[in-house]
């Protein structure tokens, strides 16, 4: 797929290039807000909404070669912004731990619920690094673009979270 193509050819009204891209980003949208949410139909909400915003401001993105990039800023600032409205604990699971994802690599269910727990544990920064890191396979600089941050502030960040969440992976609850 060649994004930088499509992104020119939705700017200029070709509604099919816009369903073209949005469809190569649909699951990990959901997913991504999904791990936020934690609600159905919240996600589907969050995942319209920013479909909506990135169709109206498409001409504002810059770099159409980083489409993929700005459509999940707009999404996990959406699922941010509700999670504050609404006052709901923040859950994030992602492909740092895709296992989880997947629901592969746990002995059962409770390992499984553990992982989670210790995930929602985690400062809401934290679970965005890891998020962006290892679910949308950003890069370190990537993420501190993303998020206005230094490089070396992301990756102290990404060592924190991991750190906290070190004691739960070793007691296998992830193979591998």
């Amino acid at each position: 797929m060649d994004t930088i193509y499509l992104v020119k050819q939705a700017r200029k009204g070709k509604d099919e290039a816009f369903e073209q891209l949005i469809d190569s980003v649909r699951n990990k949208l959901y997913r991504t807000a999904f791990s936020y949410v934690r609600n159905e139909q919240d996600a589907l909400d969050l995942y319209q909404d920013a479909i909506y915003e990135a169709y109206l401001s498409l001409k504002k993105l810059k770099k159409p070669e980083q489409f993929q990039s700005w459509i999940t800023k707009i999404i996990i600032f959406k699922s941010i912004d509700f999670i504050r409205k609404s006052s709901k604990h923040f859950l994030a699971d992602d492909e740092l731990f895709e296992q989880l994802m997947s629901g592969e690599g746990f002995d059962n269910l409770e390992q499984s619920l553990d992982l989670t727990k210790a995930f929602e544990s985690l400062d809401v920064t934290y679970k965005t690094m890891i998020l962006l890191r290892f679910y949308h396979d950003l890069s370190i600089k990537e993420i501190a673009e993303f998020m206005d941050y230094p490089e070396g502030t992301v990756k102290s960040n990404l060592h924190r979270a991991k750190k906290i969440l070190r004691p739960i992976l070793k007691e296998g609850y992830l193979h591998g």
